[in-house]
């Protein structure tokens, strides 16, 4: 990277009010920020948003006359086309790291016309850099969502302006409701006003706008979303919300495997109004249940990929007689074209799948998912809930970013696994695999091979058993 370039007293100001904080996305709201644009990407590699807003708060039908000229200023700065994109319709606002409103909404526009940015284009640790004009009503509008600090007064053209940064409440950010407990204020709130959420008391689907060229289908139990998470969100939900993807999040109150004609009923009712037609890309995504449910739902958009850990195919017991776990849904009926996931996914342009072949349960469903389009991905000795284990050994988000993206090669897949020579859980399993077979001579030479690595104590004290 080039030597930082100058910047003026205001733009200098404004780095300064944002902190020691890592900007890797910026939005300029009717463009009157681009020095700021410019040093943000000098000093970050911020990718640039160029939020082409009216005053009425709707978005213009084609670019305005600033967009022009300020991605020419940006290229002449040496700022790469790629790294700059026009917003030109609400559906395309997502979470960004620093705001810049000037002139805009708040000054010489009505200020409440910044709710869709607010509640769409902010996550809990977003700053916006806005002018208040005295008289607008700003800072009551604002107050409602968070806080403002005041940084400077100007008076342009004789009327009192006050350049503020803003920073939004838990609430406004993050979708947090007054009753924690509450999914439906959580999942309206992170919907906002062009998503959607509907539920039906036993199953919820819940909608959020971002990037239209993708779309993350996830399945996750709300039992666990409400109760172990801190952040109360549906499982995957902060990292693809940090790619800027729109998401579905399906939720389940309770191990149901989704078997339940009104949630059937909502994928057809998407499929039939062209809501996946939306996206260029659309993934479905889930582990174990909602594995299973990623593989059979992925029939309501043919061409559609899946990305599953650990999925079951089917609990009918009639097709899969030695699953002997999950006995709360044997009684579900299974039939149906969402019924039997390694049939419905058939019509998924790709199905990966990551399983451990060590699992027996595991690895014979694994094997029902016979299709062309299918991938399995085998990770030994990491257990049915591998998806923690690749968390601890630090890949998890590598792989599920590589595989959402559709990147995910199985060479590449492998390379990454290589991490699990150092894990503890994988050491210990080999080491304990070599004893059970009554070879101590084996387990003599992986306890040597981990010590050698590093320190695991299990291995340690066992070495001195054999």
């Amino acid at each position: 990277m080039s030597a930082r370039a100058a910047v003026d007293e205001a733009t200098a100001e404004a780095i300064l009010a944002l902190g020691p904080i890592r900007v890797e996305s910026f939005a300029d709201v009717g463009g009157g920020a681009l020095d700021l644009a410019r040093a943000l990407h000098d000093r970050h590699g911020a990718r640039i948003f160029l939020v082409d807003m009216v005053k009425s708060g709707a978005f213009s039908d084609a670019p305005s006359t600033w967009v022009a000229p300020y991605m020419a200023a940006l290229e002449s700065a040496g700022v790469p086309s790629d790294a700059v994109t026009r917003v030109g319709s609400a559906e395309e606002i997502r979470p960004w790291d620093v705001i810049a409103n000037f002139g805009c909404f708040g000054d010489a526009w009505k200020v409440r016309h910044l709710a869709p940015l607010i509640e769409g284009g902010m996550h809990a640790d977003s700053v916006m850099l806005t002018d208040i004009r005295k008289g607008s009503g700003s800072y009551p509008f604002l107050n409602g969502y968070g806080t403002c600090e005041t940084l400077a007064a100007h008076a342009p053209g004789g009327s009192a302006v006050t350049r503020a940064v803003f920073r939004p409440s838990a609430s406004a950010a993050t979708g947090a409701p007054a009753e924690d407990g509450d999914w439906a204020a959580i999942a309206r709130r992170l919907a906002g006003p062009f998503g959607f959420y509907t539920d039906n008391g036993i199953h919820s689907f819940l909608y959020v706008p971002r990037d239209p060229s993708v779309l993350v289908v996830t399945f996750d139990n709300l039992d666990i979303a409400m109760t172990k998470r801190a952040d109360r969100r549906p499982w995957g939900f902060e990292f693809i919300e940090k790619q800027g993807w729109s998401v579905l999040g399906v939720m389940a109150a309770g191990w149901t495997w989704y078997r339940d004609y009104w949630a059937m009923g909502e994928f057809d009712r998407l499929a039939r109004e062209g809501f996946f037609g939306r996206f260029g890309r659309v993934v479905f995504y889930g582990a174990s249940m909602g594995g299973y449910a990623a593989a059979a739902f992925s029939a309501a958009c043919p061409g559609a990929e899946v990305v599953a850990i650990s999925p079951q195919s089917t609990l009918d017991k009639t097709v899969v007689p030695w699953e002997t776990r999950y006995k709360t849904v044997w009684d579900k009926d299974f039939s149906g074209k969402y019924g039997d996931a390694a049939q419905a996914s058939r019509a998924a342009g790709r199905v990966t799948i990551l399983y451990d072949p060590y699992e027996p349960l595991d690895a014979a469903h694994a094997r029902r998912f016979t299709g062309a389009n299918v991938t399995l991905l085998r990770t030994p000795l990491m257990g049915h809930r591998l998806g923690s284990s690749l968390l601890q050994m630090g890949i998890l988000s590598e792989v599920m970013l590589k595989a959402l993206a559709g990147s995910l090669t199985e060479a590449e897949f492998y390379r990454l696994l290589r991490a699990r020579r150092d894990f503890p859980r994988y050491q210990r399993e080999l080491f304990e695999r070599a004893v059970a077979r009554a070879r101590p001579d084996l387990a003599r030479r992986v306890g040597d091979w981990v010590l050698k690595r590093g320190e695991n104590r299990y291995i340690r004290l066992a070495m001195k058993d054999l």
